[in-house]
């Protein structure tokens, strides 16, 4: 798809020269489906329900349709279905194909991701025959009888199965051609003898589909423009593709939007930076938009502005980001957050942090955004004039849907308005209106993967389908335009149905200067808006065309000769603006010169759009006399309005005059500078590098993303000294500011001498007794490491400073509940956020239920707080904070806040010192760690990458991409040696995570920090074990008999994780303590330390054979703990012939036929529930969270996970993960059938136990 006004006249003979790409006439099969059609039942049982009023049909359904991804109509009223039986087939996904995902993010072309297939081919059944066991193609429907409903299929192209194929997911019927975009070509294709058979098949341009990315993430969007062009998209499997005229477009790693004259000529790329734009569609006005998809991280899918020459932002690197940088500037810089001028129903303040190259989303809409189409005008309810109708695919019926929206301007953007749902219970991946007065949907049929299925729905108004005009044009597009005099097509300019006026407007243009007169007078004079606009657009394809025709190697016009564009100069004085707006971006697509002052005074325009097109004109033209009135236009905008920004700094760019663009990178006004900035970064302008230095942080940010995320290498060492702006000598840290009067907490602790749970607060006995300690506190956070196996509660209240809504968060170790109240009465307490397991000190945002949505609080009114915690052993604490309206964060409440505006920078400017990687930046580095005045989390971050100084990822640690570093030069005994002298402080840091952290670097960069302090650390039974580990690890490399100190503490103390940490270590050793050790342990420890001793045992070889043999003989009776069957079953399946490999063996035997019952056996107990809900939160294969919601975060298209542990018991949960449809939830019934996935393919035995273990505690 998509064809929402197809087919088309074509706009004059001369854009169909032959395509250098051409390639023999094929022939495609016999024309005839391989699978029978069946008789359809067009009205029984029709699923789909739409709004109330309209009528609904089923059209076709399998095998007449199979597996459709999406569709178009022509002029005849036939359809054209793009299916595939590929997808998981032929078409993957690095999801489940993780073992190639870093020679993915290599690939920089085509021919790489071929080469990737090939190395990779053992993975795949068959080898490279893999890829075309199934195929994509293009069916073709009529409708033979007459009854309305198509009952004929042929095949009308394909297979489509080479290994580089697929998705075909893009179809556009113009004029007698199919245009068809499968990855990695852009087909034209033909039938020449009307049989219903492509005979002709061209490749108009190739090189789309760089990477494997994500399924779904193909070539797709067909559409024509409102000047004729063919426009179409790409999701961010990039593309490497060289234009007919030799230029090179390329971009691995992001989806985009490109268009081409109807004869494949004038590829260019018109907006960039997209995630998965599966459909484009154009308004009245000629403005471009698309649904793009969420990455699955807690970020929205949106509603996008494609503005020439602008970009969203995303890139495909960022898709496997998780952790602290999850999905890296995406997420942690706001880039798909929501501006409350264009979205005020959403948001309420401005991102701080999202940058200003790129261009904000209107509205977060859907969440699986697919097909996509305006409204021609005829056929449904007023309410509908000017609105989109977007596919909303979330893998199942009862939750997918077709959404309604509509637009209103703003500024030079637009805000979304009307959204609400028009068809429920559907699976679309495509809808499109017929000429016959009908709105069509392509129904996927269930799930994600192929599979022999689909339907085509309709649905229209009975009443207003019998408008005459609806007949009119079902006449009109059957015999044609291109016959039609002059006079009957300026008519047709004003027709109600869009496509009928753009029809006319193409006859018209077509017919060159024997019409621009008529155009002209119609433009200027017409009393009907829409044949003015119309008008307009065809005097521009007439000037476009003459333009190609006189000199196409100057794009500017030559001002002696008659240029159909002057018809649009006196517009640009006209009294409606969008008549000036149309004018004026005619005019500079044009290449008018005369045009140019006229345009530098609507830079002064009192409207924003007609400012922003008149700015792009100017730029197009190449105007720099008229430079003076962009940038003027630039300061009075003050980056108000991002819409407005991105055109003048895309007609600076576009005039490329580096003189002026230097002149305003030293404006006194800071916008100015930001668009110099701008500019430069579009430019790659070196000179880019002086703004790290400038005065205002938000310019400085713009500077270091440049270099760092283009990148511009070369300039790398400036962005790595910028990091010495956040040296400081000396500075202590900054003390708390003193609470507001109103603010009170009290910490209450109780004692238990055992793992504390949430639920002993409901324990009468317990609560009782008075608290073994009580503490007042002026902040919201307790003291850390008090202790083990206790329960805490603080409790108290706090004064709003502001009126407004608020976000509350809490941080803890282990689980905590936070509940605030509607006044200072405790009895309104309601719970708003939570920690399940543990989240680190100070990080208030790591776990979705974190923080609570907005709360809203009056100014001087006092509200009751609570929070609960539980404290199992290790590290233990508790903070609460909260966000201002004003945006201000305190963490924890009362804390002076932490300033997070330069995280973006620093993190840049660490990396940038990790690539150069000299004993000055290692210097550096230190030095930034040092300063605690800076951060703690950039103060690990700093700490990381010092760790990873000799063996560096290859990936950029800020965005993902693929970069080695090289290290062959590095000194590492320079490297070590500075660290040792620069560090040694931070051993005994205050803070106890900077110790950690350096511990941590020190053990694995092979040096001693402070051997001394750190065997005090592992000995002091006080310290979180986490800290005491580390401490152990760092004496690793220590030369002397501390070590053995070390190790003799550790083996000897009460803490799990030290005694483990020292027993692995030992073995590493080959110390010959370490198999009774073990041995002992597997047998007489506590869970974790047995099932840890259990993996160290599978290390040693034979001598560990007797050890195993015990556990192995437990399991094959039945007899061993069920927590630790899984780790024992994983020691010994593998190992030779023996007595542990026959008691595997043999107790696998009666489970090899029964899936359930095996998992039953391996994975009901022994989880980590920490790993587990890392797993469902982050990992990139099962992407729980892409359905399934947890405390408000994630999607809706399955049950939210809160409280599914009261559901059944932990079998139950299992089966879930193993069988999806052995128990269907309430309310997601589809068919009797699950879209999940089983995720036995998907995770390993140990993930599903963590999974299951996690579960567990959403109770």
């Amino acid at each position: 798809m998509h064809a929402p006004f197809a087919p088309f006249a074509l706009v004059a003979a001369t854009y169909f020269a032959p395509s250098a790409l051409a390639v023999p006439p094929t022939e495609h099969g016999s024309g005839v489906a391989p699978k029978p059609p069946a008789p359809i039942a067009v009205d029984a049982g029709c699923k789909i329900k739409p709004v109330d009023g309209l009528e609904k049909s089923t059209v076709a359904a399998y095998p007449l349709i199979d597996d459709p991804v999406a569709f178009c109509i022509d002029e005849q009223g036939v359809f054209y279905f793009a299916e595939s039986d590929r997808q998981e087939r032929g078409i993957e996904d690095n999801r489940s194909s993780a073992f190639w995902l870093l020679d993915d993010i290599a690939s920089e072309s085509v021919e790489d991701r071929l080469k990737m297939y090939e190395k990779w081919a053992s993975k795949r059944e068959g080898g490279m025959a893999y890829y075309s066991k199934y195929d994509d193609r293009i069916a073709r429907l009529a409708d033979k009888d007459g009854d309305g409903n198509p009952e004929s299929r042929t095949l009308y192209a394909g297979p489509f199965n080479e290994p580089l194929d697929g998705s075909g997911a893009g179809i556009l019927a113009l004029d007698g051609e199919i245009f068809y975009t499968n990855i990695p070509n852009l087909w034209r294709l033909h039938d020449k003898d009307g049989d219903g058979i492509a005979e002709f098949k061209m490749k108009d341009s190739t090189g789309y589909g760089v990477r494997v990315a994500l399924r779904g993430h193909d070539m797709h969007g067909l559409v024509v423009g409102y000047d004729g062009k063919i426009y179409w998209s790409i999701g961010d499997r990039g593309y490497h593709v060289t234009t007919s005229d030799g230029a090179l477009l390329h971009d691995p790693r992001s989806g985009a939007v490109f268009r081409m004259n109807p004869d494949g000529s004038e590829l260019e790329l018109f907006y960039t930076g997209l995630r998965n734009p599966q459909e484009l569609a154009f308004d009245n006005y000629g403005n471009l938009f698309t649904g793009d998809n969420n990455s699955d991280g807690g970020d929205k899918a949106r509603f996008v502005y494609c503005m020439e020459g602008g970009e969203t932002g995303w890139s495909m690197d960022y898709q496997t980001l998780e952790g602290a940088n999850q999905r890296g500037p995406w997420n942690q810089e706001g880039i798909w957050h929501l501006r409350p001028d264009l979205a005020p129903h959403k948001a309420t303040e401005f991102s701080p942090l999202q940058p200003a190259w790129t261009l904000p989303p209107l509205d977060h809409v859907a969440s699986g955004p697919s097909g996509l189409v305006f409204y021609p005008g005829l056929g449904l309810p007023d309410r509908y004039k000017d609105h989109f109708f977007l596919c909303d695919f979330l893998g199942g019926d009862s939750y997918s849907r077709v959404l309604a929206l509509g637009l209103e301007p703003v500024g030079a953007g637009f805000k979304v308005v009307d959204e609400h749902p028009f068809v429920d219970n559907v699976l679309p991946t495509d809808v499109d209106f017929g000429y016959d007065g009908k709105m069509y949907i392509s129904d996927w049929g269930g799930g994600w993967e192929s599979g022999m299925k689909g339907e085509l729905y309709a649905v229209w108004d009975a009443a207003r389908i019998k408008d005459p005009r609806i007949g009119e044009v079902t006449r009109l597009f059957k015999e044609g335009f291109a016959q039609r005099d002059s006079d009957e097509l300026a008519a047709l300019l004003s027709h109600a149905d869009r496509r009928v006026r753009m029809r006319a407007q193409f006859a018209l243009a077509a017919r060159g200067s024997a019409t621009t007169e008529l155009l002209g007078d119609i433009a200027q004079s017409a009393t009907e808006r829409t044949a003015r606009i119309h008008a307009i657009w065809a005097l521009g394809q007439q000037a476009s065309a003459k333009l190609r025709d006189s000199n196409p190697s100057d794009r500017q016009r030559i001002e002696g000769d008659f240029d159909p564009a002057w018809f649009a100069l006196p517009i640009l004085d006209d009294r409606d603006d969008e008549m000036r707006a149309q004018a004026a971006r005619m005019l500079g697509e044009a290449r008018c010169g005369l045009a140019a002052e006229k345009l530098g005074e609507l830079c002064a325009d009192e409207s924003a759009r007609v400012r922003a097109f008149a700015a792009l004109a100017l730029g197009k033209l190449g105007a720099r006399e008229q430079q003076p009135s962009i940038i003027s236009m630039l300061a009075v905008n003050a980056d108000s309005d991002p819409f407005l920004r991105h055109a003048g700094v895309q007609a600076l760019a576009w005039i490329g005059d580096r003189a002026k663009i230097g002149e305003l990178g030293g404006e006194p006004v800071a916008s100015l500078r930001m668009a110099a900035v701008l500019t430069m970064r579009k430019l790659r302008d070196p000179r880019i590098a002086t703004f790290l230095n400038d005065p205002e942080r938000k310019i400085r940010l713009e500077a270091a993303r440049a270099i760092n995320d283009i990148p511009m290498n070369a300039l790398r060492p400036q962005l790595a000294a910028s990091l010495a702006r956040f040296v400081s000598s000396g500075e202590t840290v900054v003390a708390p500011d003193a609470a507001p009067l109103g603010h009170k907490f009290t910490r209450e602790v109780w004692n238990l001498g055992r793992t504390g749970t949430l639920a002993d607060f409901n324990d009468a006995a317990i609560m009782a007794k008075p608290p073994s300690e009580t503490f007042e506190l002026t902040i919201g956070e307790g003291k850390r490491n008090i202790g083990n196996s206790y329960i805490s509660r603080m409790r108290g209240v706090v004064e709003a400073p502001e009126t407004g809504d608020y976000l509350f968060s809490i941080g803890s170790d282990d689980d905590s509940v936070l509940s605030v109240g509607t006044s200072e009465d405790p009895a309104t307490l309601i719970e708003v956020a939570k920690v399940e397991g543990y989240s680190e000190p100070g990080i208030f945002d790591s776990q979705p239920g974190q923080t609570s949505k907005p709360i809203h609080l009056e100014k001087g009114q006092k509200y009751a707080i609570l929070a609960l915690h539980a404290e199992g052993g290790g590290g233990d604490h508790l903070g609460i904070a909260w966000k201002l309206p004003s945006g201000v964060s305190e963490q924890p409440i009362g804390m002076k806040p932490v300033d997070r505006s330069e995280f973006p920078h620093m993190r840049r400017a660490i990396e940038a010192c990790l690539a150069e990687g000299n004993t000055a930046t290692a210097t550096l580095l230190c030095d930034f760690t040092l300063s605690p005045a800076n951060p703690t989390p950039m103060r690990l971050e700093a700490l990381d990458a010092l760790a990873a100084w000799t063996k560096p990822t290859v990936r950029n640690r800020v965005n993902g991409a693929y970069r080695v570093i090289d290290v062959s030069t590095r000194d590492a005994d320079s490297f070590k040696s500075v660290l040792s002298r620069k560090l040694a402080p931070l051993a005994e840091s205050a803070d106890p995570v900077v110790r950690n952290a350096v511990s941590e670097a020190a053990a694995k960069i092979g040096i001693s920090l402070d051997p001394a302090a750190s065997l005090r650390a592992v000995n002091d039974a006080k310290l979180p074990a986490a800290e005491r580990v580390s401490s152990l690890r760092a004496l690793a490399s220590d030369k002397g008999d501390r070590i053995e100190q070390a190790l003799r503490a550790a083996l000897e103390s009460n803490s799990p994780e030290l005694r483990a940490e020292a027993r692995t270590m030992l073995v590493r050793r080959n110390d010959a303590r370490a198999l009774p050790s073990l041995a002992d342990a597997s047998m007489h420890g506590d869970i974790f330390e047995r099932q840890r001793a259990v993996h160290d045992l599978a290390t040693m070889g034979d001598e560990a054979e007797a050890a195993l043999a015990l556990l192995a003989a437990e399991l094959e009776r039945g007899t061993l703990d069920p927590a630790l069957s899984l780790d024992v079953f994983d020691a010994g399946k593998d190992r030779r012939a023996g007595s542990v490999r026959t008691s595997i063996d043999n107790w696998r035997a009666p489970l090899a036929s029964d899936a359930l019952a095996r998992y039953d056996a391996l994975a009901v107990a022994g989880g980590d529930p920490t790993r587990g809900r890392d797993i469902v939160l982050y990992h990139q294969s099962a992407v729980c969270v892409k359905c399934h919601a947890v405390t408000g975060t994630g999607g809706n298209a399955a049950p939210a996970l809160d409280g599914v542990a009261t559901r059944g018991d932990t079998r139950y949960l299992l089966h879930s993960l193993i069988n999806p449809n052995e128990k269907i939830a309430v309310g997601f019934a589809n068919a009797g059938t699950s879209a999940m996935p089983s995720m036995q393919t998907i995770l390993t035995d140990a993930e599903i136990r963590d999974v299951v273990a996690y579960l567990s505690t959403l109770k």
